[in-house]
C-alpha cells in the first residue's frame, strides 16, 4: 500500500509544471517556519553558531531561505523518479568527477563524504547515473510508513541503502566490491562517534568516514551538491583525502570535518538540519514539541 501511495505522490508531483511546483514550495516556506516549532528552535541554535556576529533578524531571514530550501528539494525528491537521463544530465553541473574515477582506479572503493546542502539525494542519483553503485547509509526515509517503498525506489535507481544497524560490515563489503559508499556526516543516525572541532565548537563526529578509510585504504571524496537556481545545480567532488597522509583515525575525521564545514558555511541558506547540532541532548529534547531529526529523505 505504502509503494502504491507514493507512486502517486511522485506520480502527482511529477506532473506539475516546475515553475508551479517551485511557487507551492516557495509559498510554504513561511507555513515551514511557523508552523514546525521544533525545526525552527534547531535552525536557529545552529544559525547561532555558524553566525555568530550577525543579528537575530539575519539569522530569521536565513531559517526562512533554509526552510524555503528544503521544501524545494522535496518537490525534487518526489520527481525524480519520474526524471528522463537527459533532464538529469542536463541539470546537473558536474565539478571534480575526475577526482571520484581516480579514486576508483586504485581498486579500494571510495568514501563519498557530504552534508545536507541543496539536493543531497540529487548528488546520490548522479553518482548512480555515471554507472556505480552507490552504497548510502540512511535512516528512516521519509517516515516510517513511506520508509519502504523510498528505499524500493533507490534499489531501482542503482542507489543501496544501507541501514545505521548494519554497522561497518556492508560497507566494508562495498568498498572491497570497489564500490562508491555515501556518509551524510551531518546526520544524527550514526552509533559511533569521536568529538571533533566543527564551527569552533567540540562536536560529536560520526567515526566512519576515518575508520573505514584506515581499515580499506580507501580515499575520502568530500562534496556536496547546491542548488543554483530552481531546477539547476551544481555537484561539487573535491580532491580525495588520503588516509595514509594522516596519523590517526582522529586527524582523518577532524579533516572531513573541516571539509564539510567549508562547504556549510558558503551554504547556510541550503543546510537542511533540523536538530540542534551543538546542544546537549538533555537541552535538545526541552525544545518545543515537533520533529526536530534531521532530514532523512
Amino acid at each position: 500500500m505504502s509503494r502504491l501511495v507514493y507512486g502517486w505522490l511522485t506520480a502527482l508531483i511529477s506532473g506539475m509544471p516546475s515553475w508551479l511546483g517551485y511557487f507551492l514550495a516557495d509559498s510554504l516556506a513561511a507555513v515551514h517556519y511557523h508552523f514546525f516549532p521544533a525545526r525552527r528552535h534547531a535552525v536557529l541554535a545552529n544559525l547561532a553558531v555558524t553566525m555568530p556576529r550577525a543579528s537575530r533578524r539575519d539569522r530569521v531571514r536565513v531559517a526562512h531561505q533554509v526552510m524555503r530550501s528544503y521544501n524545494r528539494m522535496m518537490y525534487e525528491f518526489f520527481r525524480l523518479p519520474h526524471l528522463s537521463r537527459e533532464d538529469l544530465l542536463s541539470s546537473v553541473e558536474v565539478v571534480g568527477r575526475e577526482h571520484l574515477e581516480a579514486a576508483l582506479a586504485r581498486g579500494r572503493g571510495v568514501i563519498l563524504a557530504s552534508s545536507h546542502i541543496g539536493n543531497w539525494e540529487l548528488a546520490a542519483v548522479m553518482i548512480a547515473q555515471f554507472g556505480y553503485t552507490l552504497h548510502a547509509v540512511a535512516g528512516v526515509q521519509l517516515n516510517r510508513w513511506l520508509s519502504g517503498a523510498v528505499r524500493e525506489t533507490k534499489t531501482e535507481l542503482a542507489i543501496q541503502t544501507v541501514s545505521p544497524e548494519d554497522g561497518f560490515r556492508k560497507l566494508l563489503r562495498a568498498l572491497d566490491h570497489n564500490d562508491p559508499i555515501a556518509l551524510v556526516v551531518d546526520g544524527d543516525i550514526y552509533a559511533h562517534g569521536v568529538n571533533v572541532e566543527f564551527f569552533g565548537r567540540t562536536y560529536h563526529f560520526p567515526a566512519g568516514p576515518g575508520v573505514l578509510a584506515q581499515r580499506t585504504g580507501a580515499l575520502i571524496v568530500c562534496g556536496y551538491c547546491e542548488r543554483v537556481s530552481p531546477g539547476k545545480f551544481r555537484m561539487v567532488m573535491e580532491k580525495p583525502l588520503d588516509p595514509a597522509d594522516f596519523a590517526t583515525v582522529a586527524d582523518v575525521n577532524q579533516a572531513v570535518a573541516s571539509r564539510i564545514e567549508e562547504h556549510i558555511r558558503g551554504h547556510l541558506d541550503q543546510w537542511c538540519i533540523f536538530r540542534p547540532m551543538w546542544e546537549p541532548p538533555a537541552q535538545a529534547s526541552e525544545a518545543p514539541s515537533g520533529n526536530a531529526r534531521s532530514a532523512e529523505a
